[in-house]
C-alpha cells in the first residue's frame, strides 16, 4: 500500500501532448502553445486586414518590415530567452543542481543582458569605430540601399573590389540627402574596409555617450552581483527572497 501510495503522489500531475509530464521541459513548454495560438492568430489577422485595406503593396511593406531586426524582435527575443530559460531551471532535472532563486538569478541575467548590449557593447563599439577610422579613415562613393528606424540608413560600398554593405545614422545637417538610390561619401578604414560610417569622425567620443557609460557601470554591476549571488547587499530585490537578512541591514 505504501508502495502504491508513493506511485500515485508522484505521477498526480496532469499530463499533455500524449504523456509529458509538466516536470519536464517540453510539459512545461507545451502549455504555451494556447498562446502561441493566439499571438499566430493576430499576426495572421492584422496581416490579413493590412491586405484588404492597403492591397499588396502595403502587405509587401508590412512583411519586409516584419523581417527586419527592430525592437520589437529584440523584446520578443528577450522575453522568449527568460520564458524557455526559466522553464528549464524549474524542470526535476535542473533542480537536482542544487541552485538557489534561479528566478531571481535569471532577472538579474535579462536585465544585464539589456543594459550591456543597449548602454555598454553599443558606445563600446562606436569608440573602437572611430579608433580606426581616425588612425587610417579613406574616403568613399556609397549608395543608400534603403531608410531605416531611428534615423538609420543601410548603404553599400566598394573596396578593393569587395563589396560591403552596412548601416549607420544618417547626420540632419543637410548636406546628405538619405534618401534611398542615393549616393553619399562615406569613411571607411583602410585596415578594417568593413568599418565605416556616413559622419566623418571627429573625436574617440563622438556618438559613445561616454556619460551613459559612466553611470550604467554601477546598474550592470548590480544585475551581474544579482546573478552571482541573489542575496549578496549589491544585488537588485526583485522579490521577498532575497532581502537582506537583518544582521546585514543598516540600523536606523
Amino acid at each position: 500500500m505504501v508502495n502504491l501510495r508513493k506511485v500515485v503522489v508522484a505521477n498526480d500531475e496532469p499530463e499533455w501532448g500524449g504523456g509529458a509530464s509538466k516536470r519536464t521541459l517540453r510539459g512545461r513548454l507545451v502549455q504555451y502553445l494556447p498562446l502561441l495560438g493566439f499571438v499566430f492568430a493576430a499576426v495572421s489577422s492584422t496581416l490579413g486586414a493590412v491586405f484588404l485595406v492597403g492591397g499588396r503593396d502595403l502587405f509587401d511593406f508590412a512583411l519586409a518590415y516584419l523581417r527586419r531586426w527592430n525592437t520589437a524582435w529584440m523584446v520578443l527575443s528577450v522575453l522568449a530567452f527568460y520564458v524557455i530559460a526559466y522553464e528549464f531551471t524549474q524542470t526535476q532535472w535542473f533542480r537536482r543542481f542544487g541552485i538557489e532563486m534561479m528566478p531571481e538569478r535569471l532577472q538579474g541575467l535579462v536585465l544585464g543582458l539589456a543594459l550591456g548590449s543597449f548602454c555598454l557593447v553599443s558606445p563600446f563599439r562606436t569608440v573602437w569605430t572611430n579608433y580606426w577610422l581616425l588612425r587610417d579613415g579613406r574616403q568613399v562613393k556609397a549608395a543608400i540601399t534603403d531608410i531605416r528606424e531611428h534615423g538609420s540608413v543601410g548603404y553599400r560600398y566598394r573596396v578593393n573590389g569587395n563589396e560591403y554593405t552596412t548601416s549607420a545614422y544618417c547626420p540632419h545637417e543637410g548636406r546628405v540627402s538619405c534618401i534611398a538610390g542615393e549616393n553619399i561619401t562615406a569613411y571607411y578604414s583602410a585596415s578594417h574596409p568593413s568599418v565605416s560610417r556616413i559622419q566623418q569622425t571627429v573625436s574617440m567620443a563622438d556618438g559613445a555617450w561616454p556619460a551613459i557609460i559612466f553611470f550604467t557601470w554601477p546598474f550592470e554591476f548590480m544585475a551581474i552581483a544579482t546573478v552571482v549571488s541573489p542575496r549578496c547587499k549589491w544585488a537588485y530585490r526583485f522579490g521577498s527572497r532575497n532581502v537582506l537578512p537583518p544582521a546585514m541591514r543598516r540600523a536606523e
